[in-house]
């Protein structure tokens, strides 16, 4: 990929001229450059199609009888369709702000007049190529972190994963190195796990012990050389030539870390490569978090297994509303709960949970609540006393530092009534037909740190058309690749925009849109119900 920057730029040349082919093409030549001249605009179009350029240099103009521009504008559309990270620079000896503006509109990053001034044409073309590689590294290591990400979730064991991820980040970055150290299981040391760019013999009996220092250092990515590390570690670090360390970690975890050595533009990596290398080390340390949690893959695959088989198989119907859901754990087992509970024809209960934390621990807690639901749960017991129950049960079970966030709600289609308390969970939200948005925040505290906290109840008037969404904060928190939220404003945008839908339609729409925007990479469990009103 970054080999790019090292090859000598290929320029096509498209103009009617052959006189003005001639001049420009002897002009780069002596520049270093590398052309290719074609005479029309379809010409021009079958060389994008068939080869790899680092510009395109055109003229607006085919026809000599016409100085409309349009034969060029047509040919600057398709070159879009084609390549639109291809730089274009246009040639011209005439126009107008409009043609400038309409051609600027389809793609065209810069001007350059005829007769035209040597120093300038060279300076603005080195200029659009340094800009268009650019543009294609960031398009390119965005797609390679989806590819990869894809592919370390899918991988079928520990070391697979790793070895994969060593090579394909080598090959990314075009680094002449990279070592993998993982965490021994039952050993305070980091081993290496895996390499790509150098040979068993270098990197045999390599290991580093997880002293403060090393963890200390692991808080974020730093360079080895200049880090506060032994003599003996900066030794063992010199052998690969390391000049970047990428750690390995799930919030406090450190499981291991990334060494990297240079590239051969001898240059530090830049912002975008850290991002990549950022997140292909947070999916890394999700996988291995995964795999280890109970030493074993398949452990965590039979209690995944176990927990799908403790949510709702089928929701539950009643008459007048339709309720859809959605489940997808970070990790091999998640820390969100939901459950839907038929009373009557007339009557049904929803909720909603999350436990602070993932995996393991947080599934087993939220076990708990699911128990205590199901136990106190009725027709007649209101929605904040449900609420009581269930924190007077769960708080003698909770740790100091954990706590748990709940919704629970009671729908009423005789009378039309939502009822609600809300412990401390995001937000529910309903939206009107007429798209209006009402909020339902009224309960009280998270459940677990306050057993005696007495909760407050909110009642909503059903209307025909309502669309009514709980949801877990991992739908919300979740992050694309340069770190911005999907946020509280998108989701109820979204919202709005489909109320149409039903409710099964509107799920999927809502986890198509989060997919989408985190690049398929969920940095947390996320969880919907959504239910709809005729």
């Amino acid at each position: 990929m970054s080999t790019l920057d090292f090859t000598v730029p290929r320029t096509l040349i498209a103009d009617d001229q052959p006189d003005v082919l001639e001049a420009i093409a002897l002009l780069l030549k002596g520049e270093g450059f590398q052309t290719e001249a074609v005479t029309s605009p379809s010409a021009a179009l079958d060389a994008i199609k068939s080869r790899n350029f680092d510009i395109l240099l055109m003229d607006l103009n085919y026809a000599r009888d016409t100085t409309s521009g349009q034969e060029g504008l047509d040919l600057l559309t398709h070159v879009q369709a084609i390549d639109d990270s291809l730089p274009i620079v246009v040639m011209t000896a005439w126009g107008s702000v409009e043609l400038a503006v309409e051609a600027m509109q389809r793609g065209v990053r810069d001007f350059v007049l005829k007769p035209w001034d040597n120093h300038r044409l060279v300076t603005t073309l080195r200029t659009q190529i340094a800009a268009g590689r650019q543009l294609r590294r960031i398009q390119n290591l965005r797609a390679e972190n989806q590819k990869l990400g894809s592919e370390i979730r899918a991988a079928a064991n520990f070391k697979t994963m790793l070895t994969l991820s060593a090579e394909r980040l080598q090959q990314a970055l075009d680094s002449h190195m990279v070592v993998i150290f993982t965490r021994a299981t039952y050993e305070n040391r980091f081993y290496a796990t895996a390499k790509a760019g150098v040979n068993d013999e270098a990197i045999r009996g390599l290991r580093f012990e997880a002293t403060d220092t090393l963890i200390t250092l692991m808080q974020a990515p730093f360079d080895p050389r200049s880090g506060n590390l032994s003599e003996e570690e900066k030794s063992r670090l010199d052998r690969m030539n390391s000049t970047l360390m990428i750690p390995i970690r799930v919030k406090d975890d450190l499981f291991g870390f990334i060494s990297l050595a240079g590239n051969p533009r001898q240059e530090a990596y830049d912002a975008e490569e850290m991002r990549f290398l950022e997140s292909v080390a947070s999916q890394i340390a999700t996988e291995i978090h995964s795999f280890r949690l109970h030493g074993q893959e398949n452990e965590m695959v039979e209690a995944r297994q176990i927990q799908q088989r403790l949510l709702p198989r089928t929701i539950p119907q009643i008459q007048g509303i339709e309720i859809a859901s959605a489940w997808r754990p970070a990790l091999a087992v998640s820390g969100d709960y939901y459950d839907v509970l038929k009373f009557s024809e007339t009557q049904i209960a929803m909720c909603i949970a999350d436990v602070s934390g993932k995996g393991m621990p947080a599934a087993l807690l939220m076990s708990n609540v699911q128990a205590a639901v199901k136990a106190f749960a009725s027709a007649t017991l209101g929605s904040a006393e449900l609420c009581e129950k269930v924190n007077n049960v769960v708080s003698t079970n909770l740790p100091d530092d954990k706590f748990i966030t709940f919704f629970y709600c009671m729908v009423d289609t005789q009378n039309r009534k939502l009822s609600y308390s809300n412990a401390g969970h995001s937000r529910g939200i309903v939206v009107r037909q007429n798209g209006q948005t009402v909020n339902l925040d009224k309960g009280g505290a998270v459940l677990g740190p306050f057993p005696d906290w007495q909760y407050d109840q909110g009642i909503v008037e059903l209307q025909s058309g309502d669309r009514i969404l709980l949801f877990t904060d991992g739908v919300t928190e979740i992050r694309n690749l340069d770190g911005e939220e999907f946020g509280e404003d998108r989701l109820i945008d979204l919202l709005v925009e489909y109320r149409g839908f039903t409710a099964d339609q509107l799920q999927q729409m809502v986890m198509s849109a989060v997919t989408r925007f985190s690049g398929e990479i969920f940095q947390d469990d996320a969880t919907l119900l959504i239910l709809a009103v005729e």
